[in-house]
């Protein structure tokens, strides 16, 4: 022991102690994606929810960005199933704010209006919100007077929903890119008032990972659900369904109706994917104009099928628009 004491000494003395060799940094990620913030114009991704097995695509969470620079769009459907919403997007550094385009008016000015006498002040939310005067002189006339117009526990009622931490009002979120594993991580958010002040919370998915869609999905609203259904033995919708081939039917509404010698064709869309093209619909008795359709569905959980419509009378194709139904394989 006693050597070896006198030996680093003796370094010591020489100036010859060996400096410590500096820490090599890690290496970059090599980039597999070829994709950043100012080139996610044309890209969609899609859900990667956490599962005991290891990550599984969810496309009812997906996103498609359009546009390039500092300020460019999304559409993205907060893990609806039928709804998809508008955002715009600003780039600040390695981060980018998507804020929905829908600022949502009427719903700010009864938040407002809970806690300020039922009455809602575009000035004063204007300067709360940070939303243009103009969105609320649209609507605060008439929420006014529907405040005025309810009964004394309804107006309670309402004043309790309205003012809510649970009040989802206007949708955010929050996106940066990993180069190196080809995914978005994305901060799921919503906006809402309480007391009158604007907050902020967590929405549904939260902090999420999201994957480069392989295939094309659709980025649409459907909001037709009564022209569709998976027809039982009563040929009434039948929303559970076992693995296997399940049929779906889609009708027209009268107002959807060209004349009789217009056709009539659409394409289907299984949980967000074309699976089938240019289908012609057979004449129902009751109906009209059906389409009839099987769909494998094996995976548990919920599924969504779609029909985009169209008809062409006297040569001229019109787009009539989709119609959806949900069911449960269990």
């Amino acid at each position: 022991m006693r050597t070896a004491t006198l030996f680093a000494l003796a370094l010591l003395v020489s100036g010859c102690v060996p400096e410590p060799e500096p820490k090599k940094e890690a290496a970059a990620a090599p980039d597999t994606c070829g994709v950043d913030l100012a080139t996610l114009s044309g890209t969609a991704w899609i859900h990667l929810k956490p599962n005991a097995t290891g990550d599984k695509p969810n496309p009812m969470a997906r996103i498609r960005f359009d546009g390039s620079g500092e300020s460019f769009k999304a559409k993205y459907t907060a893990g609806s199933l039928g709804d998809v919403y508008d955002y715009t997007c600003t780039v600040k550094g390695k981060l980018a704010t998507c804020l929905e385009d829908d600022t949502h008016a009427e719903a700010f000015c009864k938040a407002w209006a809970a806690t300020h006498d039922g009455v809602c002040d575009p000035v004063a939310l204007a300067a709360a919100t940070g939303i243009p005067q103009a969105d609320f002189d649209k609507v605060a006339q008439k929420v006014n007077d529907e405040i005025k117009k309810l009964k004394p526990a309804d107006k309670d009622a309402q004043k309790k929903a309205d003012n809510s931490p649970n009040n989802k009002i206007r949708g955010k979120f929050m996106v940066a890119v990993d180069k190196g594993k080809c995914q978005v991580t994305i901060q799921d958010k919503y906006q809402t008032m309480v007391d009158g002040r604007m907050n902020e919370y967590e929405n549904v998915l939260g902090t999420a990972k999201f994957e480069k869609a392989k295939e094309e999905y659709i980025f649409e609203s459907c909001k037709d659900v009564d022209s569709t259904w998976a027809p039982g033995a009563d040929d009434t919708h039948s929303a559970v369904q076992a693995p296997g081939t399940v049929k779906f039917s889609a009708i027209l509404q009268k107002d959807q109706k060209g004349a009789a010698d217009c056709t009539y064709s659409a394409d289907v869309y299984k949980d967000w994917v074309k699976t089938q093209t240019d289908v012609a619909p057979v004449e129902d008795a009751k109906f009209g104009p059906r389409w009839n359709v099987e769909v494998a569905l094996s995976e548990p959980g919920k599924h969504a099928v779609y029909f985009d419509r169209s008809k062409t009378c006297g040569g001229k194709t019109e787009k009539i628009g989709l119609t959806c139904a949900v069911v449960r394989v269990e």
